[in-house]
């Protein structure tokens, strides 16, 4: 099962500020659908990682972070792309590996 990382807010913030696309998994531990959805994060990542840098945030650890880009529901996948955001899915809703990855290349096309 995947483990998310855990970074401080800059470390957050210079993944987001890295020149390219950088996707953030935003989760918590005591999130009921985070845990449903960390056996196919691992998955998900190895497709994502092809054409994006992967960090993961967590809500708690990295709230001053998730209020500067009004995250407020989790899990979320958040897709930044030289230091803006250009779109996210999950605000609090249980998500399928399949809603993720088609979110992703649809965000790209």
């Amino acid at each position: 099962m995947y483990e998310p990382s855990r970074n401080s807010d800059s470390v957050v913030q210079a993944n987001i500020d890295k020149p390219g696309r950088n996707l953030m998994f935003l989760s918590a531990d005591w999130c009921g659908d985070c845990k449903i959805i960390k056996p196919f994060v691992q998955d998900i990542k190895d497709k994502v990682s092809q054409t994006a840098n992967w960090f993961d945030a967590d809500r708690d650890d990295n709230l001053e972070v998730a209020k500067k880009y009004g995250l407020r529901g989790i899990p979320a996948f958040v897709l930044f792309e030289d230091g803006q955001k250009v779109n996210q899915i999950g605000h609090g809703e249980r998500l399928t590996p399949n809603q993720i990855i088609e979110w992703y290349r649809t965000t790209l096309s």
